[in-house]
């Protein structure tokens, strides 16, 4: 592989960080992992409890998208202690 092929297959730093700027979860794959279901999600939400929530703009369509690194770093625990809200399955 030649220099300038090289050069143009290795993501640039802006391109890396277009990247991470849209990666995020829905509500559907966010309730899955808090172990919770739809209603009480948007209820705690409108509390303002779901602090780590983000929700990124524009929509797509009807479609609410969440910054996925901050719900990442919620459930590694980096919040303080990282809370499932339903039962366990």
């Amino acid at each position: 592989m030649s220099g300038q092929q090289r050069l143009q297959s290795t993501p640039t730093p802006s391109e890396q960080t277009h990247r991470c700027r849209y990666r995020s979860y829905t509500v559907a794959e966010i309730c899955d992992a808090l172990r919770l279901n739809k209603r009480t999600f948007f209820r705690l939400r409108a509390k303002g409890e779901l602090p780590f929530l983000e929700e990124l703009q524009p929509r797509l369509g009807r479609l609410v998208r969440y910054r996925a690194d901050l719900v990442d770093r919620y459930l590694a625990g980096q919040w303080g202690r990282s809370r499932f809200f339903g039962k366990a399955s």
